[in-house]
């Protein structure tokens, strides 16, 4: 039955049937067998020319066997899918498209399948349901339990099934795969002339697996495979990309609907591949031969840029050793304080992996923008130096961030490809050979929201890995993105707990398809570390149990400890299932945990950066206070760090600040402003305090004091002489501690103030701590808790008001850390803490607990549970998904931070008349500063980009997230009339205004939600007045 639809036999009435049309015009269609015939014969390209080994082989694994599996069976898979993906087309509820104003209109193309025989109730003429991915599905349900695995009914050959209706992105939701099996008329399989449509159906899957080669019994063994979830999911993704290539006219033309269709031939359609595939340049997966590592410094210099002789550091050579000598690596943990060289550390590992593993590239995410933007350029740099086996297409790159089209080298970059293909296109390789060169390149079909993660080089945020374990439309594409590639997260020590829900799924998943990924931190609790590597490792193990003989009907047994399995044995048995920990040794700091097939096993390495000294002292939180405190320590001069745990806290700081030192001293940086404005204040703060600036080239200011939030742990490489911060977290108050005295300034410290060579570090933010209970700013509550907090003032002896330590960096981070995170640290916190602290632990409990019920909201299953239980894509629709708004493109990325942040707009200045325009300080080189904005055309590029750098979130304060909808709907209102025309605009389209008045010079006033907005370019966004409570 597989083979009874090939070309030759498909009758007339199946040909008639029609797949893409031109919207009504009735003038061009495309057949429904061509269409399929163009998915698969994309899905066999795709498989041969872009979809790297590793992934294949995880494909393959799971046809049979361990060993690499039947590779030709899988890619016969892949077609077949790609093939049948859109035999939901051969329906009455589907062909009824094909006249879209009622019979009585001429246009469209319902004659065809008419005209062939079939019959088409008018009832159907704009019904939406079955769509024809879920009737899709039931077909080919009812195909193979039919004609190919009778004994296995239609739940068992769900698994091939449920990838035809996930093809559309949304995986296919059991309601509505029950209520469309129910409805026979609309699927053609009841009332008049069913017949016809039921043997076009047979006809079409029949087709399908000729296209791929497939006969009875190697469909019947493909059918009863029972494919983990976790397979389907990148089988569904790449289904989705042949569809998306077979859907693009400019590569598949329509055919005119009224030529005569006796069957494309096999050359024909073969004709048709080969012209499109050209035309699209799909860049093959990056590739190199085998490296020379040896001798490492000269590997590592040629990557990097560095003059001959340079050794690399520690760290990086043990970063090496792993990557190249494990016999099975997995996931790496480097922890090492910062200046040695992790970034580098992660490239040399990513690159040995990649090319060690068969994967096609390398995906970098870091936490913010702000990090990102910074490591595209390093990313960039290194990449441009990377070899490559094939064409320039290979060493493609994409910035994956919601401004990214903000990035001036990426942008340039991509302009840059563009005119290169513009030349190869015109038959000018004369001109475009100047292109040619060991550099990167942007793809012109990789590109964009939901296709630049599948490019072979991405540097993006952290939130777009982390959204590979969100349920959420097209998730089974950016997994793909994931498993292609070698994976490094950055910074994950500064993720909380919420978003490390997501980070320890996204990591099994990562495991299964044993995807080599790097974690980078400065240092981790022992519990958190453990908790990512038995993640990983469960995926791993999973798919060790995958590839067993016989598919999915027989299980490798694993031996595990026995104080693995009791841990295991107290995981949830359902929902996200918290992983149990691994057991991990811990040889030192710096060190690198790293997994070798199923185990975890740990490698030191020496500390290479300067050792510095830093003394603790508590300081009272008033306001006053920090100003005398500034005022002594900064008679002689020097710069000094305030960093605030609130955005209103660094605000009134810098008031108060201000008015004693001058604005001319102290600069604020925080989130709530505008991008344009941050920007411009970090670039200033980078050229006066970062390693370059000094007090002999004159770069580096007399007295500088720096207010800012959490912005100034992670994004900036500066260096100040005198640090204040408020209390936090250990491990974060140690990163804080890092921008102190972090470059050296002299022979023993001689370019500071004298006052200032020794570093200092003031705590504030703490009421009281002397009584039984320490209380600390509600500013600062509002933030962490007041368990962790007490924990990190016990474990640094800081548990009276006249208290002080003196630490060595990066010496005491380690053990510090551990005591702080550890099982036993309440013996550490004072006896006459012990009342409020076993409260502050209830309440920290309690809140911890609600986060990881939020986060499991739309997290997407647990691996160990889904295979236990024979999930499908099915199953995975009965959770929660995030909903696409074209309001609001970002939810998704806030959905995996649990971020107190909301929405994103545009500042914009409204004049007296009712124009708007850019704000008196914004503009570029082509646009005049303040200028008025156009409302009635689109603004150009040169208007656009400096209005795009006006971006600015809204706090939760001002917009919490339970009137969210009726933030966005006042935000509409206010802005319609202004952006009516700008929705074709690359860089404006779906943005939202927030236009705001001019009260008084520099300080411009809205109301929104009841609540009066302010914004300067000093003091960024603030709620000044609440006009009316109870809104």
């Amino acid at each position: 039955m597989a083979g009874s639809g090939e070309l030759g036999s498909l009758t007339a009435a199946a040909r008639s049937l029609w797949g893409k049309s031109d919207y009504g015009e009735g003038e061009c269609w495309l057949p429904l067998y061509v269409h399929l015939a163009d998915a698969a014969g994309m899905a066999g390209r795709l498989w041969d020319c872009w979809l790297p080994k590793a992934t294949r082989e995880v494909v393959a694994r799971a046809d049979g066997g361990e060993d690499g599996g039947d590779e030709a069976l899988a890619r016969s898979l892949l077609v077949f899918l790609a093939g049948v993906h859109d035999v939901g087309k051969a329906t009455p509820v589907f062909q009824a498209k094909g006249v879209p104003f009622g019979w009585s209109d001429n246009r469209g193309i319902a004659w065809k399948p008419e005209r062939a025989g079939f019959v088409l109730n008018r009832d159907l003429v704009g019904k939406r349901d079955p769509t024809h991915p879920i009737a899709g599905e039931l077909i080919l349900e009812k195909y193979l339990a039919r004609h190919v695995a009778p004994d296995c009914g239609a739940s068992g050959v769900r698994s091939l099934s449920s990838i035809v209706g996930a093809h559309h992105g949304n995986f296919p939701a059991r309601t509505r795969l029950h209520d469309g099996s129910h409805d026979l008329l609309a699927l053609g399989w009841g009332g008049e002339g069913h017949e016809a449509w039921e043997e076009a159906q047979d006809e079409l899957v029949g087709y399908a697996a000729w296209l791929a080669g497939i006969d009875d019994k190697r469909l019947s063994r493909l059918v009863r495979l029972r494919l983990d979830v976790a397979v389907e999911s990148l089988l569904t993704g790449m289904v989705i990309i042949s569809d998306w290539l077979a859907s693009d006219s400019d590569l598949f033309p329509l055919l005119d609907v009224c030529d005569v269709d006796d069957g494309m031939d096999v050359a024909t359609l073969r004709r048709r591949l080969e012209r499109a595939w050209a035309k699209a340049h799909i860049p093959a997966p990056w590739s190199e031969q085998r490296p020379s590592v040896e001798p490492f410094g000269e590997f590592f210099c040629h990557r990097f840029g560095l003059p001959a002789g340079i050794e690399p550091r520690p760290i990086q050579k043990a970063a090496e050793r792993v990557a190249w000598d494990a016999k099975d690596p997995g996931l790496l943990v480097i922890e090492a304080p910062m200046g040695e060289g992790k970034t580098e550390a992660a490239l040399v590992a990513a690159e040995l992996l990649a090319y060690r593993r068969g994967l096609g590239g390398v995906c970098v995410a870091l936490p913010t923008m702000a990090t990102t933007d910074a490591m595209f350029a390093r990313v960039r740099r290194w990449l441009d130096r990377l070899p490559r086996d094939g064409s320039l297409e290979e060493k493609d790159i994409y910035l994956a961030h919601g401004k990214a089209g903000l990035n001036e080298e990426f942008q340039g970059l991509v302009r840059e490809s563009r005119r290169h293909r513009s030349l190869v296109g015109n038959a000018r390789e004369g001109d475009a050979h100047e292109f040619e060169s060991e550099g990167a390149t942007v793809s012109a079909w990789m590109y964009g929201r939901k296709k630049g993660m599948l490019s072979n080089f991405v540097v993006c945020t952290v939130d777009q890995v982390l959204m590979g374990a969100l349920h959420m439309r097209h998730l089974s594409l950016r997994q793909l993105a994931l498993a292609n590639k070698v994976v490094v997260v950055d910074e994950c020590h500064a993720y909380d707990l919420y978003m490390r829900q997501y980070l320890d799924v996204i990591l099994q998943w990562l495991g299964y398809w044993r995807v080599p990924t790097v974690l980078l931190s400065a240092t981790l609790p022992d519990g958190q570390r453990e908790r990512m590597v038995e993640a990983y490792l469960s995926g791993r193990r999973l798919s060790e149990k995958a590839s067993a003989p016989g598919g999915g009907e027989q299980h490798h047994v694993t031996k595990i400890p026995a104080y693995l399995r009791k841990k295991q044995s107290t995981a949830a048995s359902a929902g996200a299932a918290a992983p149990a920990k691994a057991s991990v040794p811990h040889v030192g700091y710096p060190q690198i945990t790293y997994t070798d097939g199923t185990k975890a096993l740990c490698v030191g390495a020496e500390a290479s950066s300067r050792s510095v000294p830093v003394s603790l002292k508590l300081t009272d939180d008033s306001v006053d206070a920090l100003v005398e405190l500034l005022r002594d320590r900064l008679r002689d001069g020097g710069c000094a760090g305030v960093i605030c745990d609130t955005v209103g806290r660094a605000q009134e700081a810098e008031r108060a600040l201000a008015e004693v030192f001058g604005e001319d001293v102290v600069t604020l940086d925080h989130s709530r402003f505008i991008d344009l404005d941050r920007m411009s204040a970090e670039e200033v703060l980078r050229s006066e305090l970062g390693p370059a600036a000094s007090v002999g080239n004159g770069r580096r200011p007399h007295t500088r004091i720096v207010v800012g939030t959490q912005v100034l742990e992670q994004s900036l490489d500066i260096d100040f002489d005198l640090l204040v911060t408020d209390v936090a977290p250990i491990d974060l108050l140690l990163q804080r501690l890092g921008r102190t005295h972090r470059h050296k300034r002299g022979e023993d410290e001689c370019e500071r103030p004298k006052m200032l060579r020794e570093a200092c570090c003031y705590v504030r933010g703490i009421d009281a701590i002397d009584g039984g209970r320490p209380t600390f700013s509600k500013g600062v509550t509002n933030v962490y808790d007041v368990a962790t907090l007490m924990e990190s003032l016990s474990v640094l002896g800081m548990t009276t008001e006249r208290s002080g330590v003196d630490i060595l960096l990066p010496r005491d981070i380690p053990h510090l850390v551990r005591e702080a995170y550890s099982d036993q640290v309440e013996r550490i916190v004072p006896e006459r803490w012990g009342e409020a602290y076993l409260t502050a632990q209830r309440d920290r409990k309690a809140r911890n607990d609600a986060k990881v019920q939020r986060a499991r909201t739309c997290l997407l299953q647990d691996l160990t549970y889904a295979k236990k239980n024979d999930w499908t894509l099915v199953n995975l629709a009965d959770k929660n998904s995030v909903g696409e708004d074209p309001r609001d493109s970002d939810r998704g990325n806030r959905a995996v931070r649990d971020t107190q942040e909301t929405i994103e707009v545009l500042l914009v200045r409204k004049l007296q008349d009712g124009e708007i325009a850019l704000l008196p300080w914004v503009g570029n080189g082509s646009v005049a500063a303040g200028s008025t904005l156009p409302t009635e055309c689109e603004p150009s590029r040169e208007e656009s980009l400096p209005l795009a750098e006006c971006a600015v979130r809204l706090p939760i304060a001002i917009c919490p997230t339970d009137k969210l909808d009726g933030c966005i709907e006042e935000l509409e209102r206010g802005c319609v009339n202004y952006v009516r025309c700008w929705q074709e605009s690359p860089w404006l389209a779906g943005r939202l205004l927030l236009p705001m008045e001019e009260s008084e010079p520099g300080v411009y006033e809205c109301e929104l939600l009841g609540k009066r907005l302010r914004y300067t370019r000093r003091g960024g966004l603030a709620t000044v007045q609440e006009l009316n409570p109870s809104i």
